[in-house]
């Protein structure tokens, strides 16, 4: 909207500037950034331009306080490393929803939950996926960071990628109606409780609007892709009981359409050929890449308990023949048209906002706040993988059994594609509500206080078509025509896609639905007074609070994947907890907790400028405190002291140290071992192929085999979670300087420069292993020994045979591993904030900003088990014949597709009259992911996504009050750099190129 959305209020927050000095990397890329330079993060919150409607008598704190402290005013506000994220640097960015956002700012590291889903191409509902993007500051993991929506909590999202990887969904917040997102870049569970490691992050939506309203239409498009965005989104304030009330709301529906694998070359096939180096660029006619899966069928018969042959249907003749599948009738799921790599999402967002002045010294708020979302995505078609624990045998008398199996005793089908099926809907409702009520006041003596209730509650429902196993079975088997038949091969003028000959798969193919909900309540109680008392250097304030808060969180499975419906193998016996294709058993998980706490800060200044004390112009402290009682996780008390030393007008000398601790989320805490079933490379076979010279290296060896082999066998992976396990504790400590030249003459403009050193020790991180077969290859070659968390089968002659000549005993195929969450060694995160802003007001040219931020990773380190060290080392001096990129790597930073050192953004804004443009760079440093024959690093390039948006209001005559803004995201339409499998990394870049949107607004 034309306006800038603004709470009224004649309150101030502090300064907090941008960032300047250039990262050590002298790229050419790099430097353009830095001197265009995008998104301001620590820009100036809005100061006192937004005034109250005519007529309020609406009760406004003189001082209030900022994120970080509970104490209205006071100089230790300045020790705290807080930037503000304004209303115009959030449309600079162009994001369409709160995923982009985040993806856009530098202070935020990679997603680990994404819309489509990072398990098996999107196909698992074990995993969140829908309108969903995780928020992670300072690339910690989003576990560590806590999410505000005006200073107080909300609600996680109810689904999680695993049993410790929460998350908010950063797509549930209204992005259109954000006044500004405040960063606290310093850990604040001393303030704020436990999941405030890496710092918090507060949502300010406006309120107490004038009598007025808004709306906007906005429509966007992918230029070379499937994916359009149109939204409306408005807001209306209204002020009531001759201004002792308000209302204000803010609303927003939008439809988007999905963008399609299709619509990138990268995702538009599952096919890769494998380059001389070792690496892989996407090829649909390429050798490798594909999955096993192949409607042309892997079919072992079986005599007794022994495997008497294998068979396939031959393309040409359509005949069965005997052997192996050729690895050219590989399906390329990735191909069949329609498939999408984003979903389709409709939504709609509505908050709003309430005061009541009940008398002079006391007044009535409250927020109400609701989401929901439904998206729609599609994956390929069904596919039965037929491994250990999803077991499908097809009888010798079932209808379209070809006349050479019928001798058998049974047919075992195996990575079979149902290309028959068509590909598959999924379908994700999400929705959040939010309601507060509270009450604030301000005594004749001085105190203020407040307390409110709040509860918020999340929930989704994740429903997918698949394939039922016993129903699979009993329509194979059937002994009619009405049978499926799993004989008739693919097409033979496409072998790797479609089917030519497709019969009803209707009776297998069903749904399977997934519903997580999590809750919030909260009671809070707070008092704060700036001036408690006095002494030699100025006032001491003091807050204190005691808080208590419910939280709980369900998972309720499918009965087709929770075990209420296991499927029993007619033929072996063998009983699978999961009767849903392609998905390992997951059990419902149901856990609450309750918390209670107590706080007390103390603002106190040590110095103050009427001392007069040269280069110390001020000093001031934050004694912080908080106490916290778990139901599940036992007390806990945490300190927190800041400093800030003022040393004259112009430079600020601030730092903290803190301590933290977080309790294991919800649902790894009250989950029983769960089982998950995927293909792993067994690198002990590796080893001995290339030890007897059967392959080269470690690359041509796994590009040999497929999925499925004994290589890479289909695996069932139990992993746990011990009594043992005791809630992490950290330490943080931050220091910087503050940088505002006062001397500067006005028409120079104004500047701020921030930098702000940082550094997070998690004591006792909890994690799994998550080496096990790399540390049984190790214990198998260099001692002679084996890893009892890896479960071997029985060694049969081929087993024998592929090891003889190796030097080494045989194994047998894999079939269990075990892992368990543990409390491990320390993990050590630091890095380094910088914020620049220059503003330059009311020129004959315009008002000018320029806002740079920057952030960089310098440390992330996780002392590596022992077991890990003892196979990086190996490794190193030849024992191994293995290629394991970085695994003994203390500093994981820019490793492994992950955490890259750099992250930049620059934004440039021009103001005059009635025009506005914004420019605005994002840079991403490069990151190695995957590795070249003679086992160095691959890189994965830096990107910059530039930005550019054009604004034209109208203040006079019948368009008053209307808005036209044009512009566009990845304006240059760059396509995001692939790692060496030649594939793209989706926690760090998106796929869709040059994004172009038109917004029209009406403000009356």
């Amino acid at each position: 909207m034309s306006r800038t959305l603004r709470s009224q209020s004649t309150a101030k927050s502090p300064r907090h500037a941008l960032q300047g000095p250039r990262p050590r990397r002298g790229r050419l890329a790099f430097a353009l950034c830095t001197l265009l330079a995008p998104a301001a993060y620590a820009a100036e919150e809005s100061s006192g331009d937004a005034t109250q409607s005519p007529g309020s008598n609406a009760r406004l704190l003189d001082k209030v306080s900022v994120l970080g402290s509970q104490i209205a005013g006071g100089g230790a506000q300045a020790a705290l490393p807080v930037v503000a994220v304004d209303r115009e640097q959030i449309d600079a960015t162009g994001a369409t929803n709160g995923n982009e956002l985040f993806r856009s700012l530098p202070q935020f590291g990679d997603v680990a939950v994404t819309e489509k889903g990072t398990t098996n191409a999107g196909r698992n509902s074990n995993v969140a996926r829908g309108d969903v993007g995780s928020i992670n500051l300072r690339n910690l993991g989003a576990k560590y960071t806590l999410l505000l929506v005006n200073g107080r909590r909300t609600v996680q999202h109810p689904i999680s990628n695993s049993g410790d990887d929460t998350t908010y969904n950063a797509n549930a917040i209204p992005t259109f109606g954000l006044e500004r997102v405040n960063l606290l870049l310093d850990g604040a569970a001393s303030i704020y409780g436990s999941d405030a490691v890496a710092g918090v992050v507060d949502l300010v939506t406006p309120s107490n609007l004038p009598n007025g309203g808004g709306i906007k239409l906005n429509y966007g498009k992918v230029a070379d892709g499937h994916r359009e965005d149109i939204s409306l989104d408005g807001y209306f304030g209204s002020d009531f009981a001759q201004g002792r009330g308000n209302i204000s709301v803010l609303y927003g529906v939008s439809k988007r359409t999905a963008q399609r694998n299709s619509d990138a070359w990268f995702t538009a096939t599952d096919g890769r050929r494998p380059l001389g180096d070792g690496t892989s660029v996407p090829d649909p006619n390429g050798s490798s890449g594909f999955s096993t899966r192949t409607p042309w069928g892997h079919f072992d018969t079986y005599a007794g308990s022994r495997r008497t042959g294998s068979w396939h249907v031959d393309p040409a003749s359509g005949a069965l023949v005997s052997g192996a599948v050729p690895t050219r009738y590989h399906y390329d799921s990735a191909a069949e048209p329609g498939i999408t790599s984003a979903p389709a999402i409709n939504k709609g967002n509505v908050f709003a906002s309430g005061r009541f002045d009940a008398t002079e010294n006391l007044q009535v708020f409250g927020e109400l706040g609701y989401y929901r979302a439904t998206s729609e995505s599609w994956v390929s078609s069904e596919s039965g993988f037929g491994g250990d624990g999803f077991l499908l045998h097809i009888r010798p008398d079932a209808y379209w059994v070809p006349d050479a199996l019928r001798g058998a005793d049974a047919i075992r089908l195996l990575n079979y594609q149902f290309a028959d099926s068509g590909i598959r809907r999924v379908k994700v409702d999400n929705d959040q509500s939010r309601v507060l009520l509270g009450v604030r006041g301000w005594t004749d003596g001085g105190w203020n206080w407040e307390t409110a209730l709040l509860y918020s509650r999340a929930r989704s429902t994740d429903t997918q078509q698949g394939g039922l196993t016993d129903a699979f079975i009993a329509a194979v088997n059937r002994t009619d025509a009405g049978a499926y038949n799993p004989f008739s091969g693919g097409d033979p003028a496409s072998i790797r896609l479609g089917d030519a000959t497709p019969y009803d798969t209707s009776a297998f193919i069903g749904e399977a639905t997934r519903e997580g909900t999590t809750e919030l309540a909260l009671w809070d109680f707070k008092i704060n007074r700036s001036d408690l008392f006095t002494w030699y250097a100025g006032d001491i304030g003091l807050a204190a609070g005691v808080e208590y808060r419910y939280e709980s969180r369900e998972d309720d499975r499918d009965e087709n994947i929770d075990g209420s419906r296991p499927y029993t193998d007619w033929y072996t016996g063998t009983v699978a907890a999961s009767n849903f294709f392609t998905h390992s058993p997951r059990p419902d998980v149901r856990g609450s907790r309750n918390v209670k706490s107590a706080l007390i800060e103390l603002a106190v200044p040590l110095i103050s400028p009427a001392q007069g004390i040269p280069l110390v112009q001020s000093l001031d402290l934050q004694l912080a405190g908080r106490w916290e009682d778990y139901s599940d996780a036992g007390k806990v008390a945490k300190p927190k002291l800041a400093a800030a030393w003022k040393v004259n007008d112009n430079l600020l000398l601030r730092g903290s140290v803190s301590g933290g601790f977080r309790a294991p989320g919800l649902e790894l805490v009250n989950s029983p071992p769960t089982y998950g079933f995927g293909f792993n490379n067994d690198a002990i076979r590796c080893h001995a192929l290339i030890s007897k010279g059967a392959q080269p290296d470690y690359s041509a060896c796994l590009n040999a085999y497929s999925s499925g082999s004994a290589v890479k066998p289909s695996v069932s992976a139990v992993t746990s979670y011990g009594d043992d396990v005791k809630p992490e504790t950290t330490r943080q400590s931050s220091w910087g300087a503050v940088f505002e030249p006062q001397f500067l003459p006005d028409s120079l403009g104004s500047i701020s420069l921030s930098v702000d050193a940082w550094r997070v020790q998690v004591e006792n991180p909890i994690n799994t292993l998550g080496e096990e077969l790399l540390y049984d290859a190790y214990l198998r070659v260099v001692e002679g020994s084996s890893n009892p968390n890896v479960v071997r089968a029985a060694v049969t002659a081929e087993d024998a045979a592929l090891f003889a000549g190796s030097g080494l005993a045989p194994a047998g195929v894999v079939t269990h591993i075990y892992n368990r969450y543990q409390n491990r060694r320390p993990l050590t995160a630091s890095g380094v904030d910088y914020n620049f802003t220059w503003r330059l007001r009311e020129t004959a040219w315009g008002n000018f900003a320029l806002l740079l931020s920057v952030s960089q990773l310098k440390e992330y380190t996780q002392q590596k088990p022992a077991e890990v060290q003892q196979v990086a080392a190996a490794i190193a001096n030849g024992q191994l014949n293995i290629i394991a990129p970085d695994l003994g790597a203390a500093n994981e930073v820019g490793i492994n597709g992950a955490k890259p050192e750099w992250r930049a953004s620059a934004t440039l804004i021009w103001n005059l009259q009635d025009w506005t443009v914004r420019l605005r760079d994002d840079y991403i440093d490069s990151v190695t992911a995957g590795a070249y024959s003679d086992r160095t690093p691959f890189v994965v390039g830096s990107t910059q996504r530039w930005a550019l948006s054009v604004k034209k209001e109208f203040n006079t005559g019948r368009l008053k009050g209307t808005a036209v803004e044009v512009g566009a995201r990845n304006l240059f339409n760059e396509e995001p750099p692939l790692n060496a499998t030649g594939s793209y990394l989706s926690a760090l870049h998106e796929t869709y190129g040059r994004y172009v949107h038109l917004g029209i607004s009406k403000n009356w």
